[in-house]
């Protein structure tokens, strides 16, 4: 009854206007530290500095012809493919893609390829898929990944997610990977104690871990990992992840959008990419949460692809914000034309900025970042492969498993959560 006097009272027509006022993401965490804390290390610095250009940035009037662009299941799995070949033309020696962060963008790079096609572990693309999934295993010990840069917790958050699709995908698929499925698991098994260990008294993660400090995209990270690790029977702390999504549902604001971290004050203003990020976590909760996700879902709107597109993490936003669509969609049914219009007008975005080689070239602040191209391209690639639904975070309901293979794996490895606990 309360889903359905909310579903009535939600404006349908909702404004799609660009969301003109400049937004400022949450620096509250720094404004809570501790005296000590006012002369920051270099990695504070560079978060402030990295916060301060994302409120530089004000939605623009997209390009005239953007509606122009074709779109259909063709043309986005011509544009896959061509994105996951000029992945495979440009993966290193040792299997991996990146250049500061090659753990994490070699982990969206697997996503981007497990996601594209319906046996991905078949052909070239399949010895790809294997060679980059023997890379992220040899940059861990006991499961817990190598620090790259200022953080960690990205890092091992997206390599434990690579690592828990690749599992559940070659439970799943007719073609087999070459890889040890029994070693595969257990890593994975260490990888998610990891991140589990790694969690705040507040319910979210930091960079690194942390006793005091929290902040979203981490906190993002580790939970979809973990949610995807569940999907596959891996034994994971349900406490864990009620307190991560309670975490993220505190930092909502009073406009409907997320802070960059919890500070308990709701008139801070949102974040753009931060806040489709959160829809997409948030969504995954087992028992949906209509007045936060509805809130949510029209301060998106109200931003639209267009404000992502503007924004200093656009592959990321757009990626997290087809993925939050894509699963608002599953439980709002009656917002399915918005929903698809949001989807559509980001697909747009992605097939207008492919270059002729079928790679994505970096955009807005990771140009100067030094990272690749690589980065955009696993990030472009796996957003346009968001609506085939492929990867279990790409639905609110956990996969079917064959019963002898999960039931093989529990016998040799001991890592097997209850059914119960699945879904």
């Amino acid at each position: 009854m309360y889903r359905a006097m909310i579903l009535a009272a939600l404006p349908l027509a909702v404004s799609l206007s660009p969301l003109l006022a400049e937004e400022q993401a949450d620096v509250q965490q720094v404004r809570q530290a501790p005296p000590q804390a006012e002369q920051r290390d270099a990695e504070n610095q560079e978060l402030v500095q990295n916060v301060r250009r994302n409120n530089a940035d004000v939605a623009a009037a997209p390009a005239a012809d953007l509606e122009t662009i074709e779109v259909d299941e063709t043309v986005l799995a011509t544009a896959r493919r061509k994105g996951v070949a000029w992945l495979g033309e440009h993966q290193a020696e040792d299997g991996s893609w990146g250049s500061r962060n090659s753990i994490a963008v070699t982990a969206c790079a697997c996503l981007s390829i497990l996601a594209a096609e319906d046996e991905p572990f078949a052909d070239e693309q399949g010895t790809m898929l294997t060679r980059a999934i023997e890379f992220l295993l040899s940059q861990q010990k006991d499961g817990r990944f190598n620090k790259q840069g200022h953080t960690w917790t990205h890092g091992q958050g997206f390599a434990t997610l690579a690592l828990a699709e690749a599992y559940g995908r070659s439970l799943l698929c007719k073609t087999q990977p070459d890889l040890d499925r029994k070693k595969l698991r257990e890593v994975l098994a260490r990888a998610v104690a990891a991140l589990e260990q790694a969690q705040t008294k507040d319910g979210g993660w930091y960079y690194h871990p942390s006793e005091h400090r929290h902040e979203g995209s981490t906190t993002v990270t580790a939970v979809q990992a973990i949610v995807a690790a569940r999907n596959y029977d891996i034994d994971t702390k349900d406490q864990v992840l009620a307190d991560g999504f309670a975490y993220l549902k505190k930092c909502q604001n009073r406009d409907g959008g997320f802070d960059y971290a919890l500070d308990n004050v709701e008139t801070t203003s949102s974040m753009r990419e931060g806040t489709v990020a959160n829809i997409s976590t948030l969504a995954l909760m087992k028992k949906f949460d209509y007045r936060v996700m509805i809130r949510a879902y029209q301060f998106a709107l109200k931003v639209k692809p267009d404000g992502i597109s503007q924004a200093s993490w656009p592959y990321y936003g757009h990626f997290y914000g087809a993925m939050g669509m894509r699963l608002l969609g599953e439980e709002l049914g009656a917002l399915r034309k918005d929903i698809d219009a949001y989807i559509l007008r980001s697909q747009r975005y992605m097939l207008s900025w492919q270059q002729k080689d079928g790679s994505w070239p970096v955009r807005r602040w990771v140009k100067n970042s030094g990272e690749d191209d690589a980065y955009a391209t696993a990030f472009a690639t796996l957003m346009l492969s968001v609506p085939q639904g492929r990867l279990s975070i790409f639905s609110r309901t956990a996969p079917p498993l064959p019963q002898a293979a999960t039931d093989e794996e529990s016998e040799t490895t001991g890592l097997r959560a209850s059914k119960a606990d699945r879904g």
